[in-house]
């Protein structure tokens, strides 16, 4: 990483300069992403690396600025002069009174370097030519940078929201849109444009007070310098002639071997092609002693070898295998939610217990509470399903996430044993929310139209209630249970009353007397069974040859 101070305004020359450098980067092919966030933009800034920007729009495969309209200090012509030509921009306007976007960040990616200005400057003349500005730029090389790629890493999740345009807070620019923020006085108009192209002397925000104009000095924008093809100091190259000539050899041996072995590129010590492990051990050892010749690193690059990340890829390689699992839950379980929610299970035998648990931990990882550290490609894959972080950052809650958090729940209430072949009481949030799924279940909703409760949601919640004991006809399952219980008890008295007086406890004659209340209960009961939705629980004493009356029948107790 090298990092060069940049300044302008105290006299001292101007070889270190915000704009130059801006421009410069946009013409330079080593990149092909750019980004900008700045708080104000003027006609003059616009137009001073205009050029510039025409070329980066042409060879670039994005380039977009983000830019506010806090305090008056953004221009209406810098604006339409960025719609003219065809810029991606994005107006960022917090309504919070005593919020101010306020950033001067301007970000220029490339597969082999990265270039970071951050600073004081905004897009306009006196922030990137004549005012005293400071500035910092950061130059590294892309991948192989720990701390620039931790730096780039730490920006973009600062501004995650602006990256992937999910921010409510920000409005593609269009005619329509600049018309607005004119009618809502947030941009001002400058008062005289054309060849010598003068603008407010408050177009950095911070003086909402009209002054003189200020006019556009002629400037060599042109002049900057470019980022280093090596790092500062001398190479000790020691790559032998011997290397070059195996090498073609051996980077198709090692692109056949990831492909078939190890996608994540390391070559192990366990691989039977012992020249290609020690092949592989020796491009790791130049580049860690930083003697790998330019062509040779950029022929690597170009395969995607793990310099010095073995482990790490090893790990995305695994942290993918959950991912798809995620999505394969997404699309089976709630396909038509916004969001991608997986409650964090309670009970073990869940099949999705290991993904609720891998989610939670995933969250505690961005949140730097575990290792390892949370990376860029992590959370642009997870945003690229809409994973929820927070449920309680959102106004209301999907359906499908609150069926899942209801399940979790009712896991919960079987995970004490005392509530093994039992349901919560209606009277309970998650009672009304089982009894209205066994509703569904059997009867469908109410309404024209029924709907019945979907296949792997009956299969997820049949598995939980058959697992406790429990079935989707509750209120006919204690029925019947009840019935085949009384049965047991009218048995038992039959061989009691075989057996001789002498040989009867007072215990059994206690228990023998409370048997009797119970079947005779049951025969009382059965009267109004003859009758075509009760006629099944006839069947069960019919199979078990219970005695019970028929239709007008008076019962006789033993």
């Amino acid at each position: 990483m090298k990092a060069t101070f940049l300044g302008h305004g105290l006299g001292k020359g101007d070889k270190f300069n915000v704009g130059k450098q801006i421009a410069i980067s946009l013409t330079d092919n080593k990149y092909d992403i750019f980004n900008g966030f700045v708080a104000f933009a003027a006609v003059s800034g616009v137009s001073t690396i205009l050029k510039s920007l025409k070329s980066a729009s042409l060879n670039y495969s994005q380039v977009r600025f983000f830019i506010g309209v806090d305090n008056m200090g953004t221009s209406k012509e810098a604006l339409e002069l960025l719609l003219k030509e065809n810029i991606e921009t994005y107006i960022y306007h917090d309504k919070k009174e005593y919020v101010t976007y306020h950033p001067k960040l301007y970000i220029f990616e490339g597969t082999r370097f990265t270039r970071i200005i951050i600073g004081s400057s905004n897009l306009t003349n006196s922030g990137i030519i004549t005012n005293i500005e400071a500035s910092v730029q950061i130059d590294f090389r892309t991948k192989t940078d720990k701390q620039g790629e931790k730096l780039l890493y730490e920006i973009k999740s600062n501004f995650s929201e602006l990256f992937n345009l999910s921010s409510n807070k920000i409005s593609r620019l269009s005619s329509e849109l600049i018309e607005k923020l004119v009618n809502d006085n947030l941009i001002y108009s400058q008062r005289k444009l054309g060849n010598t192209l003068k603008e407010n002397k408050n177009n950095d925000g911070e003086n909402t007070e009209e002054t003189d104009s200020v006019n556009l000095t002629d400037f060599d924008i042109n002049s900057g310098f470019e980022q280093d093809e090596t790092e500062p100091k001398q190479r000790k190259v020691n790559f032998t002639e011997r290397e070059y000539e195996v090498f073609e050899e051996f980077l198709k041996r090692y692109i056949v071997h990831i492909k078939n072995e190890s996608p994540s590129g390391v070559v192990s010590n366990n691989t039977d092609d012992r020249e290609l492990y020690n092949w592989y051990r020796r491009m790791t050892d130049y580049f860690r002693n930083d003697e790998l010749p330019d062509e040779i690193f950029d022929r690597l690059l170009g395969v995607d070898f793990p310099f010095g990340e073995g482990k790490e890829r090893s790990r995305l390689i695994k942290w993918n295998i959950k991912f798809d699992q995620l999505k394969a839950y997404k699309d089976k379980i709630d396909p038509n939610s916004e969001f991608t929610h997986v409650p964090q299970f309670k009970d073990k035998l869940n099949n999705f217990y290991q993904l609720g648990t891998w989610c939670a931990t995933q969250k505690q990882r961005r949140k730097g509470n575990y290792p390892p550290e949370w990376t860029e490609y992590e959370e642009e894959k997870m945003n690229s399903i809409n994973f929820l972080w927070d449920v309680t950052n959102i106004g209301s809650r999907p359906k499908d996430d609150d069926w899942m958090d209801n399940l979790a729940d009712l896991e919960v209430y079987y995970s004490n044993t005392d509530n093994y072949k039992s349901v919560p009481q209606q009277t309970t949030k998650i009672g009304k929310w089982l009894n209205d799924q066994m509703t569904l279940k059997l009867k469908g909703s109410r309404g024209k139209v029924k709907k019945f409760l979907s296949p792997i949601r009956e299969e997820m919640l049949g598995d939980l209630l058959l697992r406790n004991g429990v079935e989707w006809e509750w209120e006919k399952q204690k029925h019947r249970e009840s019935v085949q219980e009384t049965i047991k008890f009218w048995k038992e008295i039959e061989i009691f009353d075989n057996q001789a007086p002498s040989n009867v406890t007072e215990t059994q004659k206690e228990l023998i007397k409370a048997y009797r209340e119970k079947v005779s209960q049951l025969r009382h009961r059965s009267k109004k069974w003859h009758n075509e939705k009760n006629k099944w629980k006839l069947e069960i004493l019919d199979q078990a040859g219970f005695p019970y009356p028929k239709p007008n029948e008076t019962v006789n107790e033993q």
